[in-house]
Order: C-alpha cells, then sequence, then structure tokens
C-alpha cells in the first residue's frame, strides 16, 4: 500500500477525487488546462466497491486522492501553552475522548492569548482512525485505484471556494459553512481561505434527495464590509460571484437543537475574534438541497444564507455534478488542478 499524505502533493494528470459520505460515494477528475473542464463524475453506493471498479473506465489513470466520511473525523477545540508538544496536545484530547488515542492528528493554531508564562494557545485539532483510513485506502486499492493522499471534508470543502478568494482584501470576508450530510454535519468559519473553527453536529438534517435545481431569479450581491469613505476594501457588490444560490429568509423555524448548536458556534468564534463578525453562512453537501431549511437555518443566525454549486466554475459538471452534493469533491479536484495551486 502506497504512503498516504493529507493534501500535501501534486498531481500530472489529476488525480480522481473520491469522496465517502454517508449516502453515497463521489467520484471526479478534471482535465484540460486554462478554464477547469470536468473529465467525468460518477456517484455509487456507499461500500459499493465493484462499482467504483467499473467507473474507473471513465475517468484518465487510476491515481486517487480520497476524502474520509465526516463519521470517520475527530474534531476538536482545545487551550495549551504555547510550547505543548505532541503529547501534551494528545494527552489533552484523550482526556475528551478515548478515541483520539489512537488517531492521526493534525492541528492549526487559531489563536493566541495572554504573555510570556501565562501565553496560552486556540488549536483546531483534527483527527482520523488510522485503521479506519487503512481499511478504505486498502479496499480502493483492491478496486484498482493507486491512492496518493488522503484528506477530510474539513478541508476538502473549503478548497472548493478558491476561486472566491483571488482579490485582495477577500480575505476580510468571513464565512459560515455547512456541510449537510445525512447522518451529520460539518460546521467551519473561515476567515477567506483559512479556516479557523470547526464542529461536527449530529444528524442536523433529515435524508434529502431532491434533485438540485438552483434558483436564478435572483443571484447574490455581497455587502460591503464597510462604509464607502472608510478607505477600506469594499466587498464586490457588483461583481456577483459564480456558484452561490441566494436564497431568502424563511421563519419556518428549525429545531432549537439545532440551532442551539450553531449559535454556540458563532459564540465561540466571537469570543475568539471580537473584531470580527461571521458576514454570510454557505450550504453545502445533499443536506443543502432543502433549500428552504437552510433559508430556515440562516434566518435564525441572521445571517445571508447561500447555497452551492461549484459546477459554476467546472465546465460541463452542470449535467454531471451539478448542486452542493459536490461541493466537498470539487474542493479535492480543485486542490490539484494548477488554477488553484
Amino acid at each position: 500500500m502506497g504512503t498516504t499524505t493529507w493534501l500535501t502533493r501534486s498531481f500530472s494528470p489529476p488525480p480522481i477525487a473520491v469522496q465517502f459520505g454517508s449516502d453515497g460515494i463521489r467520484l471526479m477528475q478534471l482535465k484540460g488546462k486554462g478554464e477547469l473542464d470536468i473529465q467525468s463524475a460518477v456517484e455509487v453506493a456507499a461500500g459499493d466497491y465493484a462499482g467504483i471498479a467499473e467507473a474507473f473506465a471513465s475517468f484518465k489513470g487510476k491515481e486517487c486522492v480520497v476524502c474520509l466520511p465526516s463519521t470517520d473525523v475527530l474534531i476538536q477545540h482545545i487551550r495549551v501553552a504555547i510550547d505543548a508538544d505532541d503529547d501534551a496536545i494528545q494527552s489533552e484530547l484523550t482526556k475528551i475522548d478515548a478515541r483520539w488515542q489512537h488517531a492521526e492528528i493534525r492541528n492549526v493554531c487559531v489563536k493566541t492569548t495572554g504573555t510570556n508564562t501565562t501565553a496560552k494557545q486556540e488549536l483546531l485539532c483534527v483527527g482520523v482512525n488510522r485503521i479506519e483510513s487503512q481499511r478504505i485506502v486498502e479496499n480502493l486499492e483492491s478496486a484498482g485505484a493507486t491512492v496518493r493522499a488522503v484528506t477530510v471534508p474539513l478541508y476538502a470543502s473549503i478548497r472548493a471556494f478558491d476561486k472566491l478568494y483571488r482579490r485582495d482584501g477577500d480575505e476580510k470576508i468571513t464565512s459560515m459553512l455547512i456541510d449537510m450530510d445525512e447522518s451529520s454535519s460539518l460546521v467551519m468559519i473561515a476567515h477567506g481561505a483559512n479556516c479557523v473553527f470547526a464542529h461536527r453536529i449530529e444528524s442536523c438534517t433529515d435524508q434529502v434527495n431532491e434533485v438540485w435545481e438552483p434558483e436564478v431569479a435572483q443571484e447574490p450581491a455581497l455587502l460591503p464590509i464597510s462604509s464607502a469613505n472608510s478607505g477600506e476594501f469594499e466587498r464586490r457588490e457588483d461583481s456577483k460571484p459564480r456558484g452561490l444560490h441566494e436564497i431568502p429568509n424563511n421563519d419556518q423555524g428549525v429545531e432549537a437543537l439545532i440551532s442551539g448548536e450553531l449559535e454556540r458556534c458563532l459564540r465561540h468564534h466571537d469570543a475568539l475574534f471580537p473584531d470580527r463578525a461571521v458576514d454570510r453562512v454557505i450550504f453545502t453537501g445533499r443536506g443543502a438541497n432543502d433549500t428552504d431549511r437552510c433559508a430556515a437555518i440562516a434566518t435564525v443566525l441572521g445571517l445571508e444564507g447561500f447555497v452551492a454549486d461549484p459546477s459554476a466554475w467546472i465546465a460541463g459538471a452542470s449535467d454531471l455534478a451539478g448542486g452542493p452534493a459536490w461541493t466537498t469533491t470539487a474542493g479535492m479536484c480543485l486542490r490539484y488542478a494548477k488554477e488553484a495551486a
């Protein structure tokens, strides 16, 4: 079995992105240079490795990058001393959940507080079970794939929006992303393209299998971050970003448990970054096909709501891989496209 890494290698031609979700397995590959174009996109049933083997015939090559299902991902924020080493970090995580003891862990410091001996760092920690990730890789290789990298939805979903963060000042935009799978949802808050907060909510949405039909009557116009006289960067009022479909307010209500979880996510972010409010919420995943529910969540949070459709950035993808369910898969592809490097 080949050695896997977490989205740190590049390939030529682009690899096949293989995303595992609780509702199925999605495969996508890009081709060409310049404007992004789709080679193929296929969706097979969860656990159908025979179907994956057959699907490879529509792709170029066998090299893959793999995104593990959100149910196999551990996410935790902890606050530790500035000089805490890997062992100390794992020890703190294991106190919270014993599963961290057997996990491969990555962490990023999102905030430091205090000075000298009182200095602390807030870490966003992500872990995957080595045994589970190895099992998935071995099953794929048995189906004929050559796995070169392994990642998690936390990173792959955000990479789908690289096209929105190209201009000076885009890093000032703060977005909450909610990736809504059938069994759980990942909540991410990003400053520009940099994730600073993440949390997983179990069973955030019921099963939603409707066909994706994006709203086309009105595209989003993002509001300025400050007044025109302030001299600071203003968000693109006239340039409407492709791939984000605005949803109207909806006061039908959301379960108290879900709204409470999301409001706690916002409070955690606001405590870390009191001068930086969240500007918008973007919904991805199959659960985002329920635009009424997404609109209700956005209304409860008091944020502008958008549903993602990354096929707007990929030529030919609207028929094969349109809609929010393909966001994470597209993010993996965009990570390895020269235009997104």
